[in-house]
Formats: structure tokens, C-alpha cells, sequence
């Protein structure tokens, strides 16, 4: 019990020291994009507080003189921790009136125009005294009064005193407002920095994403299939075409690897199910890009794969097979007008088909919870399940929109993609937890654009630069072509 209890105390703290780390490499990658706002936060308030202490400044003067005290007690002189007792009788003695009544005598003034304080060298008997006033002349007269008057007023108290002046700073010249302004200037630069960097924090944490396969196993608790690696190549020309396709595209041997690793993870994970469901928290995670490679991958080991584009609202399985033409789309079939095999469509590749099928999406609809929130898709994936080996649905981000919980309830299991570094942590938690709550298995989840290292091909992503929403490149197809199903049955 005690060993299961240290075991569960150390993972425990494993996990937090983790965590923290985490957050703090997550703060230094924001640090490098927002490095400037802290700068800017740092400035704008140094020049406020500068500027404000420029404003309501009110220069005071300071005079200041060091003396030795000496008091005759008994005809004798007693020096030992004499500064000291004055220094702590003085105050008493400065708010009793006594010694401002006839330092205002002295100068003629009701009151005295100064503050008056004292101080004493520890082990000594030398006394520091110090008067503030806002004006220079009369800060040293203050002064001046003070070391005549005050052995009269304080022999009442401790005795014959007599003072005699070591250090006498004169009339001063300085009112100390460049030390002051300096000072306020560096209190607001400390202050900028700190509110900065709170900032940065407040900020990292609301928008923390995932940027790591180890940050995904360690934080859903689901399986995790793998990663599918960042794609960068050279545009050659003005077009872009957002996804990849591992039927044409080159130097993607990384992710067809990749790909080939996930199939197999997951067809562990599906065992005799056939139905699969790909779907991401928010859009621009690359889902449809995995579920149509996920095809070609299955297709590629000899099943029978159909592959639908359930994301009525934005529809792009035809733009990443280059489906020309014309085809009643799911929609049309859901609603009734056209029939299954008039909007299938077979891939061929190099003139031989792969056996995979596409049922597009067909175009957009502003309507689609309604359409396929029916009977119809339940009752066209029953009869499309005796046709094919595998069936995959590419659905719309389930954080999001209620359409991915309509399709969730016909498929046997979710395929989640999460794009490294894009989509913050707090969708991608609903996204799982809305398929959880609604019973729907997930098969497991996915990295999606991962950077890094793997086996012999070395570092992904070393042709050119990265979209945000998908993998940046165009070409034109020779070898790839696709046949409508009516003419490739045979």
C-alpha cells in the first residue's frame, strides 16, 4: 500500500515538474514572436512613471551636517553612546515643541519650513543631521539654528551638551531630482518587464497547443497513433494547392512512411469494424488531407476502401484527388436525387484502379445538420458496408460543429488529427470529450504536421515553406487520373 502510494505521490510529481516545464518552453516559442510587446509594455511604463514623477516632482533641499557630542555630567565628560541616546531622544524632544518653537523664533517664521531628522554612527558618539526644505538657503539656515539651539533646549533632558560640527555640507545645490527621476524610471521599466511577462503567461496558458507526440500520449487519454510529419517543398508555380496526395506527390517518402505506420496502428485498433470517422477540434488541421492518404494507404494494401466527404459545409475531397466534372454529391444522394453509384467515383492510378472509391461531397450546404441528421446516411452506410473493406468519413471538426456528432453515432470508431502547434488545447479537450460523452470509441489520435527527425530519410519538411492551413505546393497530374465508378466496375 505504502510503495503504491510513493509510486502514485512520485508520478504525481513527475508529471507537475513535466508540465511546468512544458509551459515554459511554450512561454520561450511565444517569447520569440512577442518579444516585442514586453519591449514596448517596458518602455510605455518607464515613461509613465518617469513622466509622472517629472510632473508632480517638488524639489527639496538638503543640508547636512556630521557633529561630535559631548555631555558634562557631574563636571566630567560622558561620551559613551552619547550620539546614540541623542539620536533616540532627539525625536521626542523635535515633536515636543520645544525646539521648533525657538527654531521658528529664530528664524522668524510661524513654524518651521523644513522636515528635521537625525541619525546616529553606531559604537560613536558622531550624529548626522539633515534638513529638507524647498528651498536651498533656507534648508541651511534651518540647519544653522538647529546646531545652535539644540544643546539649550536638550540640556533640560540629558544634560550640558555640547556639539561640534565635523562635516557641514554648505547650502545645498542639488535637490537630488535627477536621482529621483532616475530612480521612478527604473521602477517602471521593472514594473513594464513584470506585467509583460504576466502577460506572456496569461497568454500562453489560454492559447496552449500541443507541438509534440509525447504532449499528445501524455495528455489525452486516448491512444496515439503517431505522427504524420511537416511537408515543405518549393512552389514552382503562383498556384496552391493545400494538401498532399501520396498518389502524385514527390519527396514524401517521410509521411508515406508515416501514414503506413498509422494504417497499421489502427487497423490493430479497428479489428473486424469498418467504418472510421476522421474528424479535428477546428478547421485547418489537415483532416480531410489525412483521411484521403489514410484511403490511399488502406487501398494500397489491397482492401476495398470508400472513401466519403461528410463536410458538407466545405467539401474538398474532389480538389485533393483532382475530381473533375460533375457528380451528384452526398448531399444529393442523401436527399434523394441522385442514386450511389451515380456519384461514386473510382481512382485510378498509372491506368489501373487502386480500389478506392470517392463519394464527394458535392456543393456547399448551409443546411447539412438536417440532411444528414436523418435515416438516409444510416441506411446508405448499411449498404455500402457490404462493398467495401474500410470506409472512411471525412466529417467536420467536431469542437465546433453538431455535424460530427450526427455522423459520430453510424461509425465504429474516430480517428482524431490534431495539427502540431495550431489548434489550443482547450478545443481539442471538447472535441474529445463531446465523442466521449456521446459514446462514440476513438480509435485513437494523431499528430498532424510534426516536426523533427525519422528513420532513413532524415528530417521532414526540407523542400521549401509550410502553410498554415495545409501543405503548401501545386502540380500537375500525369500519372494520376480518376474514372467514374460506372465505367470502372468492370
Amino acid at each position: 500500500m505504502n510503495e503504491n502510494t510513493t509510486n502514485t505521490t512520485a508520478k504525481s510529481e513527475n508529471t507537475e515538474r513535466t508540465e511546468l516545464t512544458s509551459l515554459i518552453w511554450d512561454m520561450l516559442h511565444r517569447l520569440k514572436r512577442f518579444w516585442w510587446v514586453i519591449v514596448l509594455l517596458t518602455a510605455l511604463v518607464a515613461g509613465l512613471f518617469y513622466f509622472r514623477s517629472s510632473s508632480s516632482y517638488s524639489p527639496r533641499y538638503v543640508a547636512e551636517a556630521t557633529v561630535s557630542v559631548e555631555i558634562v555630567n557631574g563636571g566630567q565628560y560622558a561620551n559613551q553612546n552619547t550620539a546614540e541616546q541623542m539620536g533616540k531622544v532627539f525625536p521626542y524632544i523635535l515633536t515636543s515643541g520645544a525646539l521648533s518653537d525657538v527654531i521658528s523664533a529664530d528664524l522668524g517664521t510661524k513654524s518651521v519650513p523644513g522636515t528635521i531628522s537625525v541619525s546616529s554612527i553606531h559604537g560613536t558618539n558622531l550624529l548626522t543631521i539633515s534638513v529638507s526644505s524647498g528651498d536651498p538657503n533656507m534648508a541651511y539656515a534651518i540647519l544653522q539654528s538647529v546646531l545652535s539651539n539644540y544643546p539649550e533646549v536638550a540640556k533640560f533632558v540629558v544634560g550640558q551638551t555640547f556639539l561640534s560640527v565635523i562635516d557641514d555640507s554648505g547650502v545645498p545645490t542639488d535637490s537630488g531630482r535627477n536621482t529621483v527621476l532616475r530612480g521612478s524610471l527604473r521602477r517602471g521599466a521593472l514594473v513594464g518587464f513584470v506585467l509583460g511577462v504576466l502577460l506572456l503567461l496569461v497568454y500562453t496558458i489560454n492559447t496552449r497547443t500541443i507541438r509534440s507526440e509525447m504532449e499528445l500520449r501524455r495528455l489525452l487519454n486516448i491512444p496515439c497513433l503517431g505522427s504524420l510529419p511537416l511537408v515543405k517543398r518549393k512552389r514552382r508555380t503562383s498556384e496552391v494547392d493545400s494538401q498532399i496526395n501520396m498518389l502524385q506527390d514527390r519527396n514524401c517518402d517521410d509521411y508515406i512512411e508515416a501514414m503506413r505506420l498509422v494504417r497499421t496502428r489502427l487497423e490493430r485498433q479497428l479489428g473486424d469494424k469498418k467504418v472510421i470517422m476522421v474528424t479535428s477540434s477546428i478547421p485547418g488541421e489537415g483532416k480531410s488531407t489525412v483521411a484521403a492518404n489514410l484511403a490511399i494507404s488502406f487501398a494500397q494494401k489491397g482492401k476495398k476502401v470508400i472513401l466519403i466527404d461528410c463536410d458538407l459545409r466545405n467539401p474538398s475531397t474532389a480538389g485533393i484527388f483532382h475530381i473533375e466534372g460533375e457528380h451528384p454529391g452526398l448531399a444529393s444522394i442523401l436527399k434523394g436525387e441522385s442514386r450511389p453509384e451515380e456519384s461514386m467515383v473510382q481512382i485510378v492510378y498509372q491506368d489501373e484502379p487502386i480500389g478506392l472509391t470517392v463519394l464527394c461531397g458535392g456543393e456547399q450546404q448551409t443546411r447539412a445538420v438536417e440532411i444528414m441528421g436523418g435515416e438516409e446516411m444510416g441506411k446508405l452506410l448499411d449498404k455500402l458496408r457490404s462493398l467495401a473493406d474500410v470506409i472512411i468519413l471525412d466529417t467536420p471538426p467536431s469542437a465546433m460543429l453538431v455535424d460530427a456528432m450526427f455522423l459520430a453515432r453510424h461509425a465504429d470508431g474516430v480517428v482524431y488529427v490534431v495539427m502540431n502547434d495550431y489548434a489550443k488545447r482547450r478545443f481539442i479537450f471538447k472535441g474529445i470529450e463531446e465523442l466521449q460523452e456521446n459514446s462514440v470509441p476513438v480509435l485513437g489520435c494523431l499528430l498532424n504536421g510534426a516536426h523533427g527527425r525519422v528513420g532513413r530519410y532524415g528530417y521532414y519538411g526540407r523542400y521549401g515553406s509550410y502553410s498554415r492551413y495545409g501543405y503548401g505546393y501545386s502540380y500537375s497530374s500525369k500519372n494520376y487520373k480518376s474514372k467514374d465508378s460506372e465505367h470502372a466496375k468492370s
